[in-house]
């Protein structure tokens, strides 16, 4: 985590802030296109890495995080607050297969980001994309996480939502 400190300060800056410069994108998508993307309640993803795996010597891993009205993500007009999405993937860093991504890594990954005050309140989506043709059994690579905010900014329990989904808090996860 030392050796990311100042690109995880700097994903973090671009994740929580209001100011369209810190994007990542100011420089090749129009303000316009930013301003006309945060009035409808969008963002640009952000992403952090290729980062080299801890658990496995032949991976990388990228983070990729951005935060979104909740009245949008979860279909409920009205309804205020945002949400952080977080998705940490794999891949083999010679080859560029995708690969699954150790839960523990990822754990860490999500809490270096968020934080050990808010790391109670995330919740994880599990393992959800797919590797594998028609042939070949499909694999699930990407683990996604959530984080509910208020409007207030202070992070709630997980909201009634139809994602498609069964998330459960990370911390239970051991």
């Amino acid at each position: 985590m030392r050796k990311q400190e100042e690109e995880l300060r700097r994903f973090r800056r671009g994740l929580f802030s209001t100011d369209p410069a810190d994007s990542g994108l100011a420089a090749v998508v129009p303000t316009t296109v930013l301003e006309q993307m945060r009035a409808e309640g969008k963002t640009v993803p952000h992403s952090f890495g290729p980062v080299r795996s801890v658990t496995d010597r032949h991976a990388v891993l990228t983070i990729v995080g951005d935060i979104t009205d909740q009245a949008v993500l979860l279909e409920r007009p009205g309804r205020e607050g945002s949400v952080l999405t977080l998705s940490v993937a794999a891949k083999h860093k010679q080859l560029g297969t995708r690969q699954a991504v150790d839960a523990a890594e990822a754990r860490a990954w999500v809490e270096a980001i968020v934080g050990p005050s808010w790391l109670p309140h995330v919740y994880s989506a599990g393992n959800l994309s797919t590797v594998g043709g028609t042939s070949a059994p499909r694999q699930l690579t990407t683990a996604y996480f959530y984080l509910f905010l208020g409007a207030d900014g202070v992070p709630h329990a997980e909201p009634e939502h139809e994602l498609g989904v069964t998330l459960s808090l990370l911390t239970g996860l051991g």
